[in-house]
């Protein structure tokens, strides 16, 4: 236990620890890397650490990937926010928006420094594992890495359609080191990307018990893996392949692993993951509530232990994130359509008309009877937005349809002619809050987001490709 402890307090300083330039943090772990990988026990602790560290400080509905942090301001989802991130003003000169840059970039990139010598630690005793254990910790701490790396790259790197071959970008970090480390050209940091993705879906393929129980079996099978939807799992590594691919600009790749997933089944051939729908708010009962629709979750990470919503900026009377101080845009985002599932479960208007915010995560509090508290990372909803965009026209609208009846909105079949333009607004509606949309609008090239202030300028190269944090200089 106490060994745990430690681990916990060696993950946790690397959130508060200062350094002089933020890719050259040196994980502590190093002092006990030679005890600490060569056990089942000692892996399984050290992935814990990262858990810790993801949960506490990036997917977290508070956190830098989450529903009120950094990426969703960037979206322009937030209109109080007090700063100019929801502008896209990025003064560098300015000590506030400095620090959040730097706090950004460095809780991003002290994961993967943690990840990293995790990775080569299990490599190294390879021999001295169970294969299970070996196959299943190696396969989340890739997934992890290459999963910190896309978010990265999508914020500071160039816009998919404007790339500059000969730019270096940014680094993607294989091994940890006291040195600077190398920034890559963004041809050369995709393909360590997939690399990275390719082994952990290869890895976690040979022992995931999620591919032999139900998604959300939280007790039988096995002792060890629970709640594997609250883990970077096999599923969840074909839905970050698909993303991954569909950012790239591959869509039959981000086609094929789409359909892996919506297509997926149970021993009994039952559908491995469903779309959220009226009967399963029906199903919770008086008082409960799961906002993230669990059942949807490919993968994400269970934030019980860090994210009170009674507590946080989404909560009670105390909001301090607003979507918007007027009801009426998001009717016109939704189509004036109120029985939409999403805007009734979604969408909370607080002394109507004069402000909306959002009840996502209402379900994370103590008082709640749901017992979903899992930051979704990918979600079986964007695959089925993915084979609407990628597939062909038949596919698409196979796949629209069957969103359409979940989400209770009335079916019009998609066109050749609009179906970028419908596809990309169910992405906004879908994907809200969840610190996704700045790359839905970043990667169809949005000028104007949805809800973007008045006085900020149309979206371009200068808005969507973040300038480097003042440390990283």
């Amino acid at each position: 236990m106490k060994k745990g402890i430690y681990i916990l307090c060696i993950a946790l300083g690397l959130i508060s620890g200062a350094c002089t330039d933020w890719l050259t943090v040196q994980p502590k772990t190093t002092i006990v890397a030679e005890n600490l990988y060569t056990t089942d026990a000692g892996v399984e602790q050290a992935l814990n650490g990262m858990y810790i560290l993801l949960k506490t400080s990036v997917y977290n509905p508070s956190g830098i990937m989450g529903g009120a942090g950094f990426a969703e301001t960037l979206a322009a989802t937030w209109t109080n926010v007090g700063n100019d991130l929801n502008k896209h003003v990025y003064n560098m000169n300015n000590e506030k928006m400095g620090d959040l840059f730097d706090g950004a970039f460095m809780g991003l990139y002290s994961i993967i420094s943690n990840a990293t010598p995790l990775i080569d630690g299990v490599e190294k005793n390879k021999e001295l594992l169970s294969e299970e254990v070996y196959n299943i910790v190696k396969g989340e701490a890739l997934a992890i890495r290459a999963c910190i790396h896309l978010d990265l790259i999508r914020l500071w790197g160039p816009m998919p359609t404007k790339v500059d071959g000969t730019k270096a970008y940014l680094p993607y970090v294989t091994e940890y080191s006291t040195a600077k480390y190398n920034y890559h050209t963004y041809e050369e940091y995709m393909e360590k990307l997939f690399a990275d993705l390719d082994e952990a879906e290869a890895l976690l393929k040979k022992s995931d018990p999620i591919l032999n129980l139900p998604a959300n079996n939280v007790a039988s099978g096995s002792t060890k893996w629970l709640k594997r939807q609250c883990h970077f799992n096999y599923y969840g590594v074909l839905g970050l392949q698909s993303r991954a691919h569909l950012w790239y600009g591959d869509k039959e790749e981000a086609l094929r692993y789409a359909k892996m997933v919506k297509e997926a089944e149970n021993t009994d051939g039952t559908p491995k993951f469903t779309l959220g729908d009226q009967e399963l708010f029906n199903s919770f009962g008086d008082g409960a509530w799961d906002g993230t629709m669990y059942p949807e979750h490919l993968c994400g990470v269970d934030v019980a232990e860090v994210f009170d919503y009674n507590k946080s900026a989404f909560g009670g009377t105390n909001v301090k994130v607003e979507m918007t101080n007027m009801a009426f845009p998001f009717l016109e985002l939704y189509d004036n359509n109120t029985n939409d599932l999403r805007f009734q479960v979604w969408i909370y208007t607080f002394r109507y008309p004069f402000s909306v915010t959002c009840r996502k995560y209402e379900s994370m509090r103590p008082d709640t009877r749901s017992a979903s508290t899992s930051m979704p990372v990918v979600r079986l909803s964007e695959m089925y937005l993915t084979i609407m965009e990628c597939g062909t026209l038949t596919e698409a609208n196979a796949a629209y349809e069957e969103f359409c009846t979940a989400r209770k909105i009335t079916y019009v079949p998609l066109s050749e002619g609009d179906r970028k333009e419908r596809v990309t607004r169910e992405f906004i509606k879908e994907l809200m809050a969840e610190g996704q949309n700045f790359f839905t609008y970043k990667r169809n090239e949005v000028k104007r987001m949805f809800n973007q202030p008045e006085d900020s300028k149309d979206c371009d190269v200068e808005q969507y490709v973040l300038p480097l944090p003042p440390k990283e200089f």
